[in-house]
């Protein structure tokens, strides 16, 4: 068990190409450092007491899962399906597949039975790691099914799983999980490192996008690209060995993996899980715990700010940096933080498939920039002085022409190239060559404009297939929630098209009012058109208030299912006029 007061460390010389070997070096370097912090409400998600780690505990229990995997038949390039609850367990699932060279396939809890298996078709795995209970669901038995219908199939796939009550068939991890290893069980396992041939261009993960095609995409990522994310928070927000950072992200995702995993490997620091978000848990971990870093997006930040306002304790001082992203971010915010609390805050454009734009104070100085623009990296020979980030290049293309976009003002197509980004959709030949174009760009599916004035900067348009057509005009529909999330009585906005028999679309303006506001149709349409000076044809023309914003994998806004509430009113007011 750890504390949490703890010495730094010097780093080590020594550059590590591979996961594991970041791990080797903290468990020898770092042993007794305080390593890993569960929520302390994870009851609600799972089973089994809240537990803080040291390096040598974190290293142990990765010791005595790599054997029970072994036992279970995996092996280099075996595929392993994981639901990933953000406790500390799901992070020694994911080092112990890494350690045997084998593949983590890391997926969200709140898939059921449809979502997984579909995913168990595109990547077939080899073993499942699961937990008795995520939530109030009884997780394994889902599990145990869809093992049942792939054994009919043919394949006999093993299951391990935390938590009691397992399944007939199911293999326990809980009684050995805390035991060291001993001597007969390291040696097998050393002959297992040493006969394990694992290179930087091996598979390391798949991370499952969430996008809004039918079927799921697999990323492949290797260890190199993820390797190349090591020092994120180190150029980010300045942490040193050993330092805390707090991690309220869902273990599945790009994110908590590239910039929270594996920098905490490379820092040997102290990584405090949170999941799934409480605001009185996060402000009482960052006042217990002395983070110095953490994630929130801007729904949140706002929220912080509105308890601040209202005079409610927030002790946020041992905070210097947050990352935020996924929404439009508004530069009140960023000021705000900045003069409250001392706090930067860092907007982070990225994606499953390894696209990475940064937001921060070594590219750009001013908090408003930061809030409006990302680095156009590699335009007009443009290089960040985040280490990070040196490497990438981008570029916007035309939709329409495929030529390179140079001018301000004019929407186009992001291009990315990097050692960040994927080389390929597992087993999906056919979507690996539609992502890239000729030059080796991977195409986001993103819009993006030059800012102009001479400066280095994107713009943040849209997204290509959440453009609104109304009357055969283009409609980014990020670009209104831009202007809407600085509405004062608003706390979440989203637009989308709404069916319209004369227009095709009209624009819809789907909003969660701050705490004991109220707002009306007629008062945004003023603030965009008087305060904003929004053409008159983007517009909102509806108005739907709810409580809360649905949401899909990651944590996104799940736009689908706005845009079938909209159209399902669309189709009601339509009926009622026909009757």
């Amino acid at each position: 068990m750890c504390s949490a007061v703890q010495t730094r460390h010097e780093d080590v010389s020594a550059t590590p190409l591979l996961l594991g070997e970041l791990l080797l070096r903290r468990r020898a370097d770092a042993a007794d450092r305080c390593a890993l912090i569960d929520p302390p409400d994870r009851a609600r998600v799972t089973d089994g007491p809240a537990q803080r780690l040291t390096w040598r505990e974190v290293g142990e229990r990765v010791d005595r899962l790599s054997l029970a995997l072994l036992d279970a038949g995996v092996r280099k390039g075996s595929m392993v399906l994981s639901p990933a609850p953000t406790v500390h367990e799901t992070i020694i699932v994911q080092l112990a597949i890494l350690r045997l060279g084998a593949i983590c396939a890391p997926v969200p809890i709140q898939y059921r039975e449809h979502e997984l298996a579909r995913l168990m078709d595109v990547v077939e795995p080899d073993a499942i790691v699961g937990f008795a209970r995520l939530g109030k669901c009884a997780h394994m038995q889902m599990l145990q099914m869809l093992h049942d219908l792939v054994a009919k199939r043919g394949k006999d796939i093993p299951l391990l799983a935390y938590g009691p009550d397992l399944p007939d068939g199911v293999i326990a991890l809980d009684p050995d999980a805390a035991r060291a290893p001993d001597d007969a069980e390291l040696q097998r396992l050393a002959r297992y490192d040493a006969a394990l041939q694992l290179g930087p261009d091996d598979t390391a993960m798949i991370v499952f996008s969430s996008g809004s095609e039918a079927s799921p995409k697999a990323v492949r990522r290797s260890h190199s690209n993820q390797m190349h994310q090591r020092r994120f928070l180190a150029d980010i927000g300045g942490l040193q060995d050993g330092a805390c950072f707090m991690s309220p992200r869902m273990l599945n995702t790009i994110g908590a993996i590239t910039t929270g995993l594996v920098p905490w490997l490379e820092l040997g620091g102290r990584m405090v899980l949170h999941q799934p978000f409480d605001m009185e848990v996060f402000l009482q971990q960052i006042r217990d715990e002395r983070p110095e870093m953490t994630s929130a997006p801007p729904a949140i930040l706002q929220m912080i700010l509105q308890r601040d306002d209202a005079g409610e304790a927030v002790d946020l001082s041992s905070l210097h940096h947050i990352t935020s992203g996924s929404a439009q971010l508004s530069p009140s915010v960023v000021h705000a933080f900045r003069e409250r609390f001392g706090i930067d805050i860092v907007n982070v454009y990225g994606s499953s498939e390894g696209a990475l734009l940064v937001s921060s104070e070594a590219d750009m100085a001013a908090p408003e920039d930061r809030a409006a623009f990302f680095p156009a990296y590699g335009w007009n020979g443009f290089r960040s002085a985040l280490p990070c980030a040196t490497e990438v290049e981008t570029k916007l293309v035309s939709p329409d022409t495929g030529e390179v976009i140079t001018e301000p003002g004019v929407p186009g197509e992001l291009c990315v190239r990097s050692p960040l980004v994927f080389d390929s959709y597992w087993n999906d030949p056919a979507r690996t060559a539609a992502a890239f174009d000729d030059e080796g760009y991977y195409r986001t599916g993103d819009l993006f404009e030059h800012a102009g004035g001479g400066r280095p900067y994107y713009r943040f348009v849209g997204r290509l297939k959440n453009m609104i057509v109304r009357g055969g005009m283009n409609i980014s529909a990020e670009e209104i929630e831009g202007l809407l999330i600085d509405h004062p009585k608003l706390r979440e906005v989203c637009v989308v098209g709404r069916p319209d028999p004369k227009l095709a679309e009209i624009v819809a303006a789907v909003v969660v009012p701050k705490p004991g506001q109220s707002v009306t149709l007629d008062e945004l349409i003023a603030y965009l058109r008087d305060d904003c000076h929004v053409a008159v044809f983007k517009l909102p023309q509806h108005l739907t208030v709810i409580e809360h914003m649905p949401r899909a994998g990651g944590g996104k806004v799940d736009i689908g299912a706005l845009r079938d509430l909209v159209a399902t009113d669309a189709r009601k007011e339509t009926e009622k006029e026909t009757t």
